[in-house]
């Protein structure tokens, strides 16, 4: 019941937010693709990180990134980093792993940034972007 109260309530607060803010957020990375179209992957980062939704970040972003000019393997290496669905401690999926250890050992620090998922899924990303821009250099 505590982690239903959790998705509910945290999700649902990050929810209402994010849906508040939409417009400037496309806006905002709209203007930063148009200086900088190399920063495609921190622009999905943090996205992704606030609208909970990779087919979200990708259905807003995409569009507007290939249309300002980004390259195709930008795009393409660019897209693993709408997975960070993991940094705000609001994803059920993160709460609900929280709520079922029974050792304790996998929480939700004091600080918002301070779990366990943070630096295997920073590192997982990374990679997978520059894994990314490697392979889609060979193949493209």
């Amino acid at each position: 019941m505590s982690a239903c109260i959790c998705v509910l309530g945290v999700a649902w607060l990050g929810d209402t937010f994010v849906s508040n803010h939409i417009d400037e957020i496309k806006n905002f990375s709209g203007e930063l693709l148009r200086s900088y179209s190399w920063l495609l992957a921190v622009v999905l980062f943090f996205a992704s990180m606030l609208l909970y939704s990779q087919a979200a970040t990708t259905k807003a972003l995409m569009p507007t990134a290939i249309s300002l000019g980004v390259s195709p393997v930008a795009a393409i290496a660019a897209f693993a980093a709408v997975s960070a669905l993991f940094v705000l401690p609001t994803y059920p999926t993160l709460l609900a792993a929280v709520e079922m250890d029974e050792t304790g050992s996998t929480r939700i620090g004091k600080y918002v940034f301070d779990h366990p998922f943070m630096i295997p899924g920073f590192v997982t990303i990374v990679f997978a972007v520059m894994f990314g821009f490697v392979i889609g250099n060979m193949v493209i």
